[in-house]
This record gives C-alpha cells, sequence and structure tokens, in this order.
C-alpha cells in the first residue's frame, strides 16, 4: 500500500480541478483558468498559464505527440478548448456551443484529434494544432439517468439525475460514479466505460448520506455482473486497460466520496463467476497520517493514474502516490 504525499510545488496546494498525464507530465487545471504541466519524476515545472477566465474542468495529454514537442488539450465551464504547446503557448481554441453542456472529459481519438465530452454527449475535433476542425455531435454518451434509489436507466430522462458515459481510460469530471461496464475487447483487454451523475444537485443527496454506495458491474450486453457495495459513494473510475506502452496494465482504480482509493483487476471483476469475497480488491493509497477507511475527507474532487504514478486532486491541493 501506498501513501499520499503532496508534489514538491506549493503551486498546487489548492483549487485544483482537473489533473491528466502521460509517461513525462502531470497537467493540472486550476479554478482560476490557469494550466500548468509539471515532469511527474521531480515535480520541476514545465509551463503555468493562465488559458480562460473560467474554471478548467477537463485536461489531456496527447498521446501520438512527438518527444520534442508535447502538445497539452483543456477545456473551461463554458465549453472553451484549448491546444496548448510545451512553452504554455495556446496554439488553437475551439467553442461548444453553451446548450452543448460544460466540459466533463477530452479523449484522445487519433494525433491531434479528440473527442470532447459535455453533459449533452460528445463532439469530435481533429486538426487540433492547426484549425481546431469541428467534426460530428453524437448525444449518445449521454442516454442515461439514474433514480435516487439507485436504479440505473438507458435512457435520457427517465431518471432523477442526467448521467453520461466516459471512457474509463481517462480522468473525467463526475459527481459521482453508478455503473461500470465492459465493452468490446480493443487489443489485449476489453474496455471500460464508466457512468457519471453529472448533475450538482446529487451532491446533496451524497452529504445528507441517502446516496447509492454501490456501483453496477455490467457487461457488454449490459447484463448485470455484480453489484460492488462501499462505505461511500463512488467518485470516479479509472482504467489502465488501454493506456498507452508499459503504462498498460489490468488494473481497475475506484475513488470514494470519502477519499478512499481502490484497486482491482479488471479480469476478475468482469467474471460472473468470481464472487465479489474473491476479488483482489484493496485499498490503493492512504494518506500519510490516516488508517481509518470510514473517515470523510470529502475534499477530493478526482483522481488520474498513469503508469507508476497516481494523482488525487480537490480544494485541499494536489496529492501523489506510487503504484504498487
Amino acid at each position: 500500500m501506498s501513501r499520499l504525499a503532496r508534489i514538491p510545488t506549493q503551486d498546487f496546494d489548492r483549487d485544483v480541478t482537473a489533473v491528466a498525464m502521460d509517461d513525462r507530465f502531470i497537467l493540472v487545471g486550476q479554478v482560476d483558468g490557469k494550466l500548468s504541466a509539471v515532469y511527474h519524476k521531480n515535480g520541476v515545472s514545465v509551463f503555468s498559464t493562465k488559458v480562460s477566465d473560467s474554471e478548467i474542468t477537463a485536461v489531456c495529454c496527447e498521446e501520438q505527440d512527438e518527444d520534442d514537442n508535447p502538445i497539452f488539450y483543456a477545456g473551461d465551464v463554458d465549453g472553451n478548448l484549448y491546444t496548448v504547446n510545451k512553452k504554455g503557448k495556446v496554439l488553437k481554441t475551439a467553442k461548444l456551443q453553451a446548450r452543448k453542456g460544460k466540459i466533463h472529459t477530452i479523449v484522445n481519438r487519433n494525433k491531434y484529434s479528440i473527442y470532447a465530452y459535455t453533459s449533452g454527449g460528445s463532439t469530435s475535433f481533429s486538426h487540433a494544432t492547426t484549425d481546431f476542425r469541428k467534426g460530428n455531435f453524437s448525444s449518445a454518451s449521454a442516454n442515461y439517468s439514474f433514480d435516487g434509489d439507485g436504479t440505473f436507466h438507458k435512457k435520457k430522462g427517465a431518471g432523477d439525475y442526467n448521467v453520461i458515459q466516459y471512457d474509463a481510460r481517462t480522468p473525467t469530471k463526475a459527481v459521482s460514479t453508478c455503473a461500470i461496464e465492459f465493452g468490446t475487447k480493443v487489443k489485449n483487454f476489453e474496455q471500460v466505460f464508466a457512468y457519471a451523475v453529472i448533475d450538482d444537485e446529487y451532491e446533496n443527496m451524497i452529504e445528507e448520506g441517502t446516496a447509492e454506495n454501490s456501483i453496477q458491474v455490467l457487461n457488454a450486453s449490459s447484463k448485470k455482473i455484480r453489484n460492488l457495495e462501499f462505505k461511500s459513494p463512488v467518485k470516479q473510475v479509472m482504467s489502465c486497460r488501454h493506456h498507452q506502452g508499459d503504462a498498460e496494465t489490468d488494473k481497475i482504480y475506484i475513488l470514494l466520496w470519502n477519499g478512499m482509493l481502490y484497486s482491482v483487476t479488471g479480469a476478475m471483476l468482469m467474471d460472473p463467476d468470481v464472487a465479489d469475497t474473491a476479488l483482489d480488491l484493496k485499498v490503493a493509497v492512504l494518506e500519510e497520517d490516516d488508517e481509518d477507511e470510514d473517515d470523510d475527507k470529502g475534499e477530493y474532487k478526482g483522481f488520474c493514474v498513469f503508469g507508476k504514478n497516481i494523482f488525487i486532486y480537490g480544494n485541499v491541493g494536489l496529492f501523489t502516490a506510487d503504484v504498487v
């Protein structure tokens, strides 16, 4: 088990709103519109640029860029997208229509091409370093909802709260995550999708202690494999099954609202013949001064895992731990 510690800089001691990383960089978005990158080997700053006057809600590292020209992406609460280079220069911007909703997730599609996921669906973009060309919009990722009693609907508007699907290989901004779905096999592993409750009103149920403390696990046919029970609602899920290079591994991480982060092997989680009690589900990290799984920390807003590094962030800043 690993322990959380702050990275060796005071730049991220509070109000971190989005984090992503690759094999070299940690990309950090903050509530004041600042976008920063540091080397995760030693925490040395690469750049820090105020790209927006609004909160940064999603960040992403380009997976197919050149070693001598790293490219980064950011999205803000107003639907603006930014392409930024290693010097912190904004190369290109794009704008989503306000009715599409705020940006929750940015996912790599192809080289210099991304998907931007909002509360209304997903929009594709290409040529992000030159003319940031807008492609097709699809509402398919937003066609879900969730009831206050924990019933998950694959139909928008059927439930009390709006839900979006996200690719769990990428960090996302979620109020809560209510389901995990294993999809088709791509290369070595089945894809992992997660379903995020995105309505801020759902936080009221969480704070009142009436929200669901479980997460549904589904197969590719949407058949329920199991229902995992925790001591706190699930905040966010990440899968390492389709990370680049040596970072690819069959581990799925689950962050709870109380700040506990768990890991589990994907092959076991998706196997209906493996009982819940036989899963290798275990606590992945602890705070330096805390070994109480029942402690309600409540300040963590999300996390990112890549290779041997875990970063958890929120109102209290940015923390790191090693994957063990």
